[in-house]
């Protein structure tokens, strides 16, 4: 087991900036309960934990979350795939709960964004030229590795590394957190980009990781 890369609570020069994946995001607004097994629920669980804690640094103005305009797509497809699908949610109005509380943490009202002392938690970023033509880059390197990668965990990446280079955000301060297998392994083959972290991985597991 390799070395565990530590993320500080507070850093000393500027915040941590977490980029995160649909399975990720979900997580923190499906309630443990509802998962069909023990499997899940513990995973959920592991993501609940990591939400608290980038959560806790986000109320203290130590961090802010990027999220892909894609991946917050698939946030609301995977909902309704739980209900209608996979029968997570045994109601609409389970269901719906969980959409309210996504869409309160994501969206951001004018009047918030008019204000000169403005906070806003939950970065949208749109998909560029500049992250396109990233993507087409690691796709090539996950095609060598022989890992399957989405279009959509492609993005992530190709999105880490857009802000770092127009951004200007550290790479000891930009986070990737995604729940794919593949993204995952394949990401610590990237030298130009901060490894992933899988909260329900047991390397990766919030009390491991902060300090």
């Amino acid at each position: 087991m390799g070395r565990i890369r530590k993320i500080e609570r507070s850093p000393k020069s500027g915040r941590n900036y977490y980029v995160v994946d649909a399975c990720f995001l979900v997580n923190k607004y499906i309630p443990p309960e509802c998962a069909p097994n023990d499997r899940e629920r513990e995973r959920i669980v592991k993501c609940r934990e990591w939400w608290q804690e980038i959560d806790s640094q986000i109320d203290a103005r130590k961090a802010r979350v990027y999220i892909p305009d894609i991946c917050i797509a698939e946030s609301f497809k995977t909902l309704a795939k739980k209900y209608f699908v996979d029968h997570w949610f045994s109601s609409a109005t389970q269901l719906n709960s969980a959409k309210i509380r996504m869409r309160r943490d994501i969206v951001v009202s004018p009047r918030t964004l008019r204000s000169l002392r403005r906070e806003v938690r939950y970065h949208d970023i749109s998909t560029s030229r500049d992250i396109i033509i990233s993507v087409d880059r690691f796709f090539e390197h996950f095609l060598k590795k022989n890992l399957k990668v989405s279009l959509a965990d492609l993005i992530i990446l190709a999105t880490a590394k857009y802000l770092m280079d127009f951004y200007d955000l550290p790479k000891k301060l930009l986070h990737i957190i995604t729940l794919d297998n593949d993204l995952w392994k394949g990401s610590h083959k990237i030298s130009e980009l901060p490894r992933a972290y899988d909260p329900t991985r047991a390397v990766d597991a919030e009390v491991r990781v902060f300090f």
